[in-house]
């Protein structure tokens, strides 16, 4: 009795939980179908009937083929470069045993406790003098770098559980380290890397900072920043930014749904290793 009253208790609490998640985006989804006046009429309601004049005026107004085109090619750019590097990292601590191998882990994963916010303006000062301002470039290595740590830190816990004697192997049969590290290392963790890559895709296209600071109004901003710029200073249309919002979390959702089981596997194959 006791442990069927425990699972009701457990399941009541999860519904909770999903409906206060997925609520925002419901809300979000009904209020790019209505207009103005009926979002004044009536805010939490549903709307009175189906318009898409919301979307036609965000791809008019945001030219979302532009944005959309930046905000992949810097999300891809970022998402490789973070990958790439956290790939050459954690098989040099882990498996070259380089001197200092370890504070050099420590000192990637520290910054998982830095806040962006407070290296914003260093950040973007750097990035000016490097003359990357505006540019894709500059917003790729941005990305990367506060890529890097999480992904390090995945990767190096994944490859601590790749037997050693399976490199020393590769090496007495002539491989080289990169050699070793992509055509032996990299299929073995395909998971781990599955992994991080949703999840490293999924805060790059949906994060606002970067390439606000970044790009700033330029063609070359993002489609979030394209989503914030339809706020105007003494005009606010809900459902205009709900059917940006829409428009620009969609890629997302997708990728969500398609690769979900990859994210549950790489955790679960992380954990058991």
């Amino acid at each position: 009795m006791a442990a069927l009253v425990t699972k009701w208790l457990v399941t009541a609490a999860l519904v909770i939980v999903a409906v206060a998640a997925l609520y925002p985006l419901l809300f979000t989804i009904i209020n790019s179908f209505k207009s103005r006046a009926g979002y004044a009429r009536n805010p939490l309601g549903l709307p009175d009937g189906i318009s898409l004049q919301n979307y036609v005026e965000t791809f008019t107004r945001m030219q979302v083929p532009r944005l959309l085109l930046n905000s992949v090619v810097t999300t891809a750019g970022g998402l490789l470069l973070s990958t790439v590097a956290a790939l050459l990292v954690a098989y040099a601590v882990t498996k070259l045993r380089i001197r200092g191998g370890n504070l050099l882990f420590l000192f990637v994963i520290s910054m998982l406790v830095i806040p962006s916010q407070v290296i914003i303006y260093p950040l973007y000062e750097t990035v000016l003098d490097l003359g990357l301002g505006n540019s894709y470039s500059g917003l790729i290595l941005s990305y990367a770098a506060f890529g890097l740590p999480m992904s390090t830190y995945l990767l190096v816990a994944y490859f601590r559980a790749i037997p050693d004697e399976l490199i020393e192997a590769a090496r007495l049969d002539g491989a080289g380290e990169l050699r070793i590290l992509f055509q032996i290392l990299l299929p073995v963790s395909t998971p781990a890397i599955a992994a991080l890559s949703i999840l490293n895709f999924v805060w790059m296209w949906n994060d606002l900072l970067l390439p606000l600071v970044i790009m700033g109004g330029s063609d070359n901003t993002t489609l979030m920043v394209g989503v914030a710029l339809l706020s105007g200073q003494y005009d606010v249309s809900i459902p205009l930014i709900s059917a940006g919002l829409i428009i620009a979390l969609l890629p997302v959702l997708i990728v969500y749904l398609l690769f979900q089981s990859q994210i549950l596997n790489g955790a679960i194959s992380g954990a058991v290793r």
